[in-house]
């Protein structure tokens, strides 16, 4: 069960229209040093081009495997044409190849309502298109707002239906209260692929993992075998560019990971 370290952790821009601050260049040596050897990568982090050598030799030297892409393609018809699809799906699995990575992450059905079947369906027809485009490739579909994944069973039964042995949930509280995460996670729980970590107060600011809504002491340890986490936010990264202090993120988020191996033997 791998903890992996996600780079959006550290990239204080991601919701503000440069997307990133922070060069992969300088990061994957720092977050290797802080003792992580697996990582979940921000998509806008590779830049345009579907692979950049100094990048990926930055993986190998720092001993860093990328092992999910968490990509922003948009499986949303209305966004997305056919013809814009085929050309992201090429770009994307030259990514993949080039640097090696293992899974890539979704929305599923960004900014459509699980009340649409019409959207469903055509979110349907685009995920097979993914699949087919990337058959080595394990396909995450993120429990995110704004999705399907608004409706914890709406998404389950895409899922379950699609019925892929490649294509799985990532898990994160859709909603962050603790019992409502816990009946998302009662019924998403055999569909789960791996884990998104990160909590909340009922303010909906961020909060340590242990000190949250979410009670990830009482989910983590009843994830099927097998099923890893990526440390997502880390909450003194959430900050403007401006303000950022990489060293404070990691130290930070040594502090989470060393909860998550306290709450989750194994991993």
């Amino acid at each position: 069960m791998p903890l992996l370290f996600h780079t959006i952790a550290v990239e204080p821009a991601r919701w503000i229209p440069q997307r990133t601050s922070q060069d992969l260049l300088t990061l994957l040596p720092a977050i290797a040093d802080a003792g992580f050897d697996r990582v979940e990568v921000f998509e806008p982090h590779l830049t345009s081009a579907p692979g950049t050598p100094d990048i990926r030799d930055a993986f190998r030297s720092s001993h860093l495997s990328p092992e999910i892409l968490s990509s922003y393609l948009k499986l949303n018809p209305a966004e997305t044409s056919s013809e814009l699809l085929v050309a992201r799906l090429q770009e994307i699995r030259t990514r993949i190849d080039y640097y090696g990575f293992r899974a890539i992450r979704l929305f599923p059905g960004a900014g459509m309502q699980p009340s649409d079947k019409a959207a469903i369906a055509a979110f349907i027809g685009q995920l097979q298109q993914v699949v087919s485009a990337l058959p080595d490739t394990e396909i995450l579909l993120e429990t995110h707002d704004g999705s399907f994944a608004d409706d914890p069973e709406v998404i389950v039964r895409i899922v379950r239906d699609f019925n892929a042995p490649t294509v799985g949930l990532l898990f994160q509280p859709t909603f962050f209260r603790a019992a409502d995460a816990l009946r998302q996670f009662a019924l998403q729980q055999p569909f789960i692929r791996h884990v998104h970590l990160q909590n909340r107060r009922p303010d909906g600011s961020f909060a340590p993992l242990s000190k949250g809504v979410t009670p990830w002491d009482r989910i983590l340890p009843n994830l099927n075998p097998g099923v890893g986490a990526t440390l997502e936010f880390v909450p003194v990264g959430i900050c403007q560019p401006d303000q950022f202090d990489l060293s404070a993120t990691l130290r930070e988020a040594q502090s989470e990971a060393a909860y998550i191996r306290e709450i989750w033997p194994g991993i």
